[in-house]
C-alpha cells in the first residue's frame, strides 16, 4: 500500500475499529504450486480479537477457546474465519500445509506421504501435533464500501486563487477518495474435520459470526424483542438475534464438514483514508458541496468523511 503521509493511518484501535465495520475482507494468498494458481483470493468475514489489560477480547462473544492451540491475540490481534472446502483456494492452502500433494480436500486429510517412515501410530502422532501453518505471510485487504471520484471542479479555492493571480489554469486534476486496511500475517489453517481443535474452532467460528452479523450488523437484540426467542418477531416489533444454536445439530455437523477454519495472526497492519486531508480549507469545503449537490447515499456520505476528517 502506497502510504502518503496525509492519509496514512497507523493508530491500532481506529485500524481495528475500520475492520470491525468492515469485516468482509479478501483473503489473497500466494502459493507456488503445480496444481493450482498461484495467486488466488476469496471474500471472506473475519472476526477480529485483540489483545486488552483484562485478557483477550473478541468483538463478539468473550469465552475462550480452549482447544489445542492459544488463541491469545497478538499484539496486533487475530482474524479468525472459514472458508468453503470446495473452494480451490482452500485446496492450494491445504496442500502447502501437509506433506501429501495434492491434498484430499473431500476428506479433510492428507494422503500418505511414502517419503514418511515408521510406525502407523508414529505417523499418527506426528499428523496430530503438526502445526498447519501456510508458508510466508497472507494477505487480507478490508475497504469501506464508501468511496468517490473528485472533480477538480469541487475545487473551487484553487480556481479562484489562480484566476486572482492571472496564473491562467489552476494546477488541479481529477482523484479518488477511498478508505482501506490492509493486514498481513501468518495463517493456521483447520482442515483435518476429523480433528477435535477443528471441530471446536469452527463451532466458535460460527457461533461468534453469527453474533457479528445479527448483532453487530443487524443490531437484533434479545433486550428489544419478545418472548418468542427463536429469531422470531416481537410484538414491539424487535428481532432476537438467530443463534447457532437455533439450527439443527445435524445441519451444523454437515456444515462443519464442508468448510474449512482459519486463523490468522497479525504481523503487520496498515491503513490509508483518503478523504481530501491534503487539500486547503477552502477546497475541502468545495469538495462536501459538490458533493452533497450531487446527492445519493455514497456521494453524501463521502461528504460527511471529508468534512470530519475521518472515515471512523
Amino acid at each position: 500500500m502506497h502510504l502518503r503521509p496525509d492519509h496514512t493511518v497507523r493508530d491500532l484501535p481506529t485500524l481495528h475499529s475500520f475492520i470491525r465495520a468492515h469485516p468482509l475482507g479478501v483473503l489473497t494468498t500466494s502459493l507456488p504450486s503445480e496444481n493450482f494458481p498461484t495467486l488466488q483470493c476469496s471474500h471472506i468475514p473475519w472476526v477480529l480479537d485483540v489483545e486488552t489489560e483484562t485478557g483477550t477480547e473478541t468483538c463478539e462473544t468473550p469465552e475462550a477457546f480452549n482447544g489445542n492451540d492459544s488463541t491469545t491475540a497478538s499484539s496486533l490481534g487475530i482474524l479468525r474465519g472459514h472458508i468453503a472446502r470446495a473452494n480451490p483456494q482452500t485446496a492450494a492452502m491445504i496442500e502447502a500445509v501437509t506433506d501429501a500433494r495434492p491434498a484430499n480436500t473431500s476428506t479433510g486429510e492428507s494422503n500418505p506421504n511414502p517419503n514418511l517412515v515408521g510406525s502407523a501410530d508414529q505417523t499418527q502422532a506426528q499428523h496430530q501435533n503438526r502445526e498447519y501453518v501456510l508458508p510466508g505471510e497472507v494477505l487480507i485487504i478490508f475497504a469501506s464500501p464508501v468511496d468517490h471520484y473528485i472533480s477538480p471542479h469541487f475545487y473551487t479555492a484553487a480556481k479562484s486563487a489562480a484566476a486572482a493571480a492571472s496564473a491562467g489554469k489552476a494546477k488541479i486534476a481529477p482523484t479518488w477518495n477511498y478508505a482501506a486496511v490492509q493486514v498481513y500475517g501468518r495463517m493456521r489453517v483447520y482442515y483435518d474435520s476429523k480433528d477435535e481443535s477443528t471441530g471446536m474452532f469452527l463451532q466458535r467460528q460460527l457461533s461468534d459470526l453469527a453474533v457479528l452479523g445479527e448483532e453487530g450488523v443487524m443490531g437484533f437484540s434479545n433486550a428489544n424483542a419478545g418472548a418468542n426467542g427463536g429469531g422470531g418477531e416481537s410484538e414491539g416489533g424487535g428481532q432476537s438475534p438467530w443463534k447457532l444454536s437455533d439450527a439443527p445439530e445435524n445441519y451444523i455437523t454437515l456444515l462443519k464438514k464442508n468448510i474449512v477454519g482459519i486463523q490468522v495472526e497479525i504481523t503487520r497492519v496498515e491503513g490509508r483514508f483518503k478523504v481530501s486531508q491534503e487539500k486547503g480549507v477552502g477546497d475541502r469545503g468545495g469538495v462536501v458541496d459538490g458533493l452533497e449537490k450531487i446527492g445519493g447515499g455514497r456521494a453524501r456520505r463521502m461528504a460527511e468523511f471529508v468534512r470530519k476528517g475521518r472515515v471512523v
